[in-house]
């Protein structure tokens, strides 16, 4: 009960913290390039992935033209499917629980965590540069057989090149930078 209450508290906490991160998670703002936080604690695997949008869509401006907002309308429908763009060790039997999505371009629209929109939303900083901030959070049945999370994003979003992760489990804490060679994070 106290990993799923911390594992609410860190999703809640992601979600409620996207504006700031948004703005200011890459420094410099950097196209192809994402992050990837990944904690364990208890049951509770908690996902959060910030990226710039052009790495997702090709573009960062409010969607103008009917293919921008399908490209939008898409990227959202695939980034809603947790489990088909995270794969935690099988063995650990682990269930898409949460999704959080927020991004400028999705305002007005109800997220997938739970409420409408009582927090304040990520908005595209005065150059023009926007991100999506997304979170996910899995429980997982047997959690000491997590071992690995695989990662579909470069699949589903051929514009990333890199994805920057840190973990924190308990094994410990680590960073790695993934690639679509390299598309699998050891937790």
């Amino acid at each position: 009960m106290k990993s799923a209450v911390l594992a609410a508290v860190v999703l809640t906490g992601i979600v409620a913290s996207a504006p700031a991160r948004a703005q200011h998670a890459h420094a410099p703002h950097e196209h192809g390039v994402a992050e990837l936080r990944v904690v364990a604690d208890g049951s509770a695997l908690i996902v959060e992935f910030a990226s710039p949008l052009d790495s997702l869509v090709g573009f960062e401006h409010k969607p103008r033209t009917p293919a921008e907002r399908k490209a939008m309308a898409d990227a959202e429908a695939v980034l809603r499917n947790g489990a088909g763009l995270f794969q935690p060790s099988a063995a650990a039997d682990c269930r898409l629980t949460d999704v959080a999505l927020d991004s400028p371009w999705l305002q007005g629209r109800r997220h997938d965590h739970g409420h409408d929109h009582a927090h304040a939303h990520a908005a595209p900083a005065g150059d023009g540069h926007a991100e999506l901030v997304a979170a996910y959070r899995f429980d997982c049945a047997r959690p000491a057989a997590l071992e690995s999370l695989g990662v579909g994003l470069f699949g589903a979003f051929p514009r990333l090149r890199e994805l920057r992760t840190e973990r924190a489990t308990a094994r410990g804490q680590g960073a790695a930078v993934l690639t679509a060679d390299r598309a699998e994070l050891p937790l």
